[in-house]
């Protein structure tokens, strides 16, 4: 039997699995036994072995740290660390200010420089303390840049489909992309800047058709595809990167 981490909640109505970081968790209802969860799981394991070695085969996680790797809209950055007298974050002279948001993203750099104020980067004397200021920096640059760039996609989009959303938020989640409720408002993680544009436009497209439909019915998915032809690709993509796409607290 594969190991996992159960978490119950009082909302949930099904079963969910996920693989992140080499590590199995299960969500379920209250009232679903344990026993249940583990027949769940010895059928589903020859899946989660396959995701589990599909992650064990990718890059570590970022921690953080100098020279580590971070996606940005698809592409591999490495982390440049520095002191300077005003903190910053910028993709060499800011590369995500000349996306043409209606074609491919094709960086021309490599390097995610994160700059740590003198002020506050002399008092940081151990790894962890740097590291921690380091993502609270990139979490800022991240919302930053997803609240121009999902925002001007979304607009777009909106118009292309006819679909409007009443309001919209970006924010981190812990274990969703994207939501939608019965008022229809839209919230959007701004970790999606890890992905590649086809794939952000593919979750600002499922979010918007859950307007039309407030559920993943057959009818749902037919309003996807119509609108995003190739969404079982960004599906895929996000399934097999989904361990460099959630970021863990330094440790």
């Amino acid at each position: 039997m594969l190991e996992y981490q159960l978490i119950r909640s009082k909302r949930r109505k099904t079963l969910a699995l996920q693989v992140r970081h080499g590590h199995v968790t299960v969500r379920a209802p209250y009232y679903v036994t344990t026993s249940f969860i583990d027949t769940f799981i010895q059928e589903k394991s020859a899946w989660l072995l396959t995701k589990l070695a599909e992650q064990k085969d990718k890059p570590d996680f970022c921690d953080f740290s100098q020279n580590s790797n971070l996606l940005f809209l698809g592409e591999p950055l490495t982390l440049n660390i520095y002191l300077a007298k005003k903190s910053n974050v910028f993709i060499d002279n800011s590369l995500v200010n000349e996306v043409d948001l209606f074609s491919t993203y094709k960086p021309s750099l490599r390097q995610l420089n994160v700059v740590i104020s003198e002020r506050v980067g002399l008092r940081l004397t151990e790894p962890l303390a740097r590291a921690k200021q380091v993502k609270k920096l990139l979490e800022t640059y991240f919302k930053q840049q997803a609240e121009q760039l999902i925002i001007e996609r979304l607009e777009f989009l909106s118009r292309q489909t006819s679909l409007i959303p009443t309001t919209v938020n970006i924010r981190q989640y812990r274990a969703r992309w994207g939501s939608c409720n019965n008022r229809g408002e839209l919230s959007f993680n701004y970790l999606l800047m890890m992905a590649p544009i086809f794939v952000i436009d593919y979750v600002i497209i499922h979010e918007l058709c859950h307007l039309e439909y407030l559920n993943h019915s057959k009818e749902f998915w037919q309003l996807v595809e119509k609108y995003c032809p190739n969404f079982q690709t960004a599906k895929k993509w996000l399934s097999i990167n989904q361990s460099q796409l959630h970021w863990q607290n330094p440790s």
